[in-house]
């Protein structure tokens, strides 16, 4: 895919753990083109810059951050939580800028339903917002955990 059918769409700062513990801000850059692919371009303090593509923008951030996960990046976002992702029609309606987060037992569900009418939030985050190093993992992670999710549904 060439860059230049890709329009900047929306560009922020998030927090990334280093390896050696250090919480860094990294550059993020969101684009999509005009046949409906995303681009997440993600850029370190240095030299460092890698770039995902995929249907919806949750995508492609998973293939973008895969490599600095590798090499022991934490991304402290909630699109990098493994309990987390878009729904099919989610993606479609908003590209996948918002997640779901999906719980493993229905008291596990039941207990944070409670506390979401407390807080008034519901099961949707915004894709980039802040996450605790507690609640993070890698893309590998989170696909495994969806897989063992959807099965336990079936």
């Amino acid at each position: 895919m060439n860059l230049e059918q890709y329009r900047d769409m929306f560009g922020e700062e998030i927090s990334v753990r280093a390896p050696d513990g250090a919480v860094q801000a990294w550059s993020l850059q969101v684009s999509m083109n005009g046949h409906g692919d995303w681009r997440v371009r993600l850029s370190d303090s240095g030299d460092g810059e890698w770039e995902g593509d995929g249907h919806d923008v949750f995508d492609a951030f998973a293939v973008a951050r895969s490599e600095p996960e590798s090499r022991g990046f934490r991304f402290l976002v909630v699109g990098a939580r493994p309990d987390c992702w878009p729904s099919g029609m989610r993606s479609q309606m908003d590209g996948g800028l918002q997640v779901y987060v999906h719980y493993n037992s229905a008291l596990q569900r039941l207990i944070h339903d409670l506390a979401d009418v407390f807080s008034r939030r519901g099961l949707l985050r915004y894709v980039f917002a802040p996450a605790p190093i507690s609640k993070v993992g890698t893309a590998q992670e989170q696909a495994a955990f969806r897989k063992r999710w959807k099965m336990r549904i079936l």
